[in-house]
């Protein structure tokens, strides 16, 4: 049967991101402990899935301190040569295998420059957590379908308490230990609600294109669901900030172009709905995502909505695994193979 090995590790998501909860005020004192006297500035690095994880840690670490976060580019130092200044400096380095050379390396500089290099991946015992000061493993067993689940969400959930180790006023956007209490059995009910998700798989399948919008907080939902459709199913499949999408890719909306909206309870919820809206009127089908407000005034919009339990900065995580539904089961009616998707490799060997 297609797509079993994936349907699996999805499966173990919910116990997954228990243990971490189990982990979190331990975790805490681990960054702190690492932690320069006077932080100087947050870098992220990043490829694939861990970009669009680095993407929802860059607007988590800018609310907790402050400061402004950036997304290293790894050619400057790979192929430019150039090294910036890392001392004093949080770096953030994500990979889920922690092989990634090109990642690896560039940790290996910025550590030796003076930075504090914080991996977040699934194997303590990588190539890239011996590069780094602390390592924030999601601690699951190998991943061995291609496209990446349980270690996407894995990392969303590590980066969101790296936040809170990091600096102070992200509880408002967790709810709080209330929240993640809430969090494993929130990924639960969301992957074994299925009712609404044949009508949406209906929506995509005959469709060669989709955008997928979220903002804010949820936006990494939006980047990350993109991805799992555009390598599974061989679709494209675009993700967008829906302020970006309104500058100028909001006339690709029609007919021919499904659009997935991604919100939770939140400022940017009325955002995202109002360029769902604005898509469907232009044409396109919908199929809205979370919390109710983003599909209600569209008609004929599919909604699959997660459990509100959980702060904005958490529900990225449902809204993941709802983006990872949609992406398999099109695949699987397409009579593809989710779990090997032409073309790619485990893990990608850029330098």
């Amino acid at each position: 049967m297609t797509g079993e090995q994936v349907r699996s590790e999805m499966a173990e998501q919910p116990a997954v991101l228990a243990r971490i909860v189990e982990r979190r005020s331990a975790l805490h004192e681990l960054v702190r402990s690492h932690l320069p006297d006077r932080l100087r500035g947050i870098s992220l690095i990043a490829r694939g899935s861990s970009d669009n994880v680095a993407v929802h840690a860059r607007y988590l670490l800018e609310l907790a301190t402050g400061l402004p976060v950036s997304l290293i580019a790894p050619s400057i130092l790979t192929r430019y040569h150039h090294h910036p200044d890392s001392k004093d400096c949080l770096i953030v380095a994500l990979s889920q295998s922690g092989k990634t050379p090109e990642i690896v390396d560039v940790a290996e500089q910025l550590a030796a420059g003076g930075g504090m290099v914080v991996a977040v991946t699934n194997d303590d015992d990588s190539p890239l957590a011996r590069a780094a000061a602390v390592t924030l493993a999601v601690g699951t067993s190998r991943e061995l379908a291609v496209p990446a689940t349980k270690t996407v969400t894995g990392q969303l959930a590590l980066v969101t308490l790296l936040a809170e180790a990091v600096g102070d006023g992200i509880g408002e956007y967790t709810g709080g230990d209330a929240a993640w209490a809430a969090l494993a059995d929130a990924a639960a009910v969301t992957l074994a609600d299925t009712d609404n998700l044949a009508a949406a798989v209906e929506i995509l399948r005959p469709r060669l294109s989709a955008i997928h919008l979220a903002r804010g907080l949820t936006y990494a939902a939006a980047l990350e669901g993109a991805l799992k459709s555009k390598e599974t199913s061989r679709r494209v499949h675009e993700g967008y900030s829906s302020a970006d999408f309104l500058h100028g890719p909001l006339t690709v909306a029609s007919e021919h172009v499904a659009v997935v909206a991604y919100g939770a309870a939140g400022p940017v919820l009325d955002d995202v709905a109002q360029t769902a809206r604005a898509a469907a009127d232009l044409g396109s089908p919908v199929i809205g995502v979370g919390a109710e407000a983003v599909w209600a005034k569209v008609d004929g919009a599919v909604g699959l909505p997660v459990p509100q339990t959980v702060g904005e900065a958490l529900a990225v995580i449902p809204l993941v695994i709802r983006g990872q539904q949609l992406a398999i089961e099109t695949t699987v009616a397409l009579g593809l193979d989710p779990d090997r998707p032409t073309g790619l490799n485990k893990v990608t060997a850029t330098h």
